[in-house]
């Protein structure tokens, strides 16, 4: 668990607190000297920044302060289960904003590794990563009846899949545990990544099955109605436009 669950203020004392080689580069990106946008909606912005310590990011927040609790916690508690998150360096806050800070990782997300996949033959391969390294984990996060909400291809990453690597999950605000219809948010996260495999990417329906065999375990005929669930909701995600492109 974080030393905090608050964030803290950006005083000298607080930076002076952080490893030595980080400190410049987190008061840099709090003051706006360091790090460049890589996405901005009207209340959160990320930005990223290449240091001698590696790659950062800071997620800038106007509000939304239980969204920012949230991440800084299960970015402590996720790899508790297994699942790797981008390790939590810094949570900031003065007024209505606040910076929570990472280290970068390194790799692609998902969806991208299937489109090379797809094009250098190597789409077998893929599958068997996905089934014994990625999905065995989402089972064991559903089996804690937590649902991630915000599942999909590219908020995974991972270096090249034909080495075995651990993925890393991404973007972990939105998980929470529902007190009820636990299996409408089962349903959304594995919807959300049938929906998310890239449309140049074909995939058969023996693969679906694998993998959510490997999601949710053997006998899937106990599983049809959720199966059907899953399609239906799919169908629904990938006809959504999203609200800020």
């Amino acid at each position: 668990m974080p030393a905090s669950n608050a964030p803290q203020r950006p005083t000298p004392a607080t930076f002076a607190a952080l490893p030595p080689d980080l400190a410049p580069a987190v008061a840099g990106l709090w003051n706006g000297s360091l790090g460049h946008t890589v996405r901005c909606v009207p209340t959160r912005r990320v930005v990223a920044a290449e240091t001698g310590a590696g790659w950062l990011f800071g997620k800038w927040r106007v509000g939304a302060r239980a969204d920012a609790a949230a991440e800084w916690r299960w970015l402590h508690l996720l790899p508790l289960l297994g699942l790797r998150t981008p390790a939590p360096v810094a949570w900031l806050r003065e007024g209505r904003r606040s910076l929570l800070v990472t280290r970068g990782v390194s790799g692609r997300p998902l969806d991208a590794w299937m489109v090379t996949a797809a094009r250098e033959g190597f789409a077998e391969p893929l599958l068997d990563y996905l089934c014994r390294r990625v999905a065995p984990l989402l089972r064991c996060l559903h089996g804690q009846r937590l649902a991630y909400r915000d599942l999909y291809w590219n908020h995974v990453f991972a270096d090249d899949p034909r080495g075995d690597p651990a993925p890393v999950f991404l973007d972990v605000e939105r998980v929470f545990r529902p007190r009820w219809r636990w299996r409408r948010w089962l349903t959304k996260d594995l919807a959300g990544l049938r929906a998310s495999v890239p449309a140049a990417v074909v995939v058969t329906e023996r693969q679906m099955l694998r993998f959510a065999r490997a999601c949710l375990g053997p006998g899937l005929r106990a599983h049809r109605a959720l199966l059907a669930a899953v399609v239906r909701k799919a169908r629904r995600i990938r006809r959504h436009e999203p609200r800020f492109g």
